[in-house]
């Protein structure tokens, strides 16, 4: 089956350190990023771990780029699929906050796996939106 991506933007009313904030720090990235435990230092190069209940770890990604407080890329296997999928947020300074762009690739692309893609990159960025605003 092809491959696709998909690209969600938001606005956040917040400065872009706290939107990096909570992009990269543990408190915040097991809130939105829809896994169990997830552990990394997210610095170019480094491994990102899923720890299970047991505190096992397990690699489930690598940081591709990492640009404090602008660019953030990585790739990550989920609990269920066979090929990584690599997530990018890009910060651009917008009047008094930041927009927030999300890009999602590799990921099948029929229209129902495309439907549920896009309902989970809104839902992560409203996430994300709500920490960095409210918290």
């Amino acid at each position: 089956m092809s491959q696709t991506s998909l690209q969600q933007k938001i606005s956040v009313q917040a400065l872009p350190s706290k939107v990096w904030k909570v992009l990269t720090s543990p408190e915040y990235v097991n809130q939105y990023f829809l896994q169990d435990l997830i552990h990394c230092d997210w610095t170019e190069g480094s491994t990102i771990f899923l720890i299970s209940e047991k505190r096992q770890e397990t690699t489930i990604g690598e940081v591709l780029e990492s640009v404090p407080g602008m660019l953030l890329k990585f790739n990550f296997k989920e609990s269920d699929a066979s090929m990584y999928l690599t997530r990018t947020y890009e910060l651009i300074i917008a009047g008094d906050g930041v927009e927030l762009k999300m890009k999602c690739e590799g990921f099948a692309a029929s229209s129902p796996e495309f439907r549920v893609r896009l309902q989970e990159a809104n839902l992560v960025l409203q996430k994300i939106k709500w920490l960095s605003e409210y918290s």
